[in-house]
């Protein structure tokens, strides 16, 4: 992520498509400070929140968690 290399992201979601989102949403955001500016940090809430909400309808979560790490990468700047 902090590279923002979409294709590696993409690949990697692939790989753990089995991961559940609500668990790699918390650490998201538990560990935001650590890893993201301070500016970004409002932003990814925000991601994160839809993207949650979302993943209760949606047909394919392999698809709404890049869509939500997409939007991460394009709005979130990383240290």
């Amino acid at each position: 992520m902090r590279e923002k290399n979409f294709s590696s992201v993409r690949k990697w979601v692939g790989e753990n498509s089995d991961i559940d989102t609500t668990e790699l949403f918390r650490k998201f955001y538990d560990q935001a400070s650590e890893v993201m500016t301070a500016n970004s940090i409002p932003q990814l809430v925000l991601h994160l929140a839809n993207y949650q909400y979302k993943s209760a309808f949606v047909a394919d979560h392999e698809i709404n968690l890049v869509a939500c790490l997409t939007e991460i990468l394009a709005d979130c700047e990383f240290r």
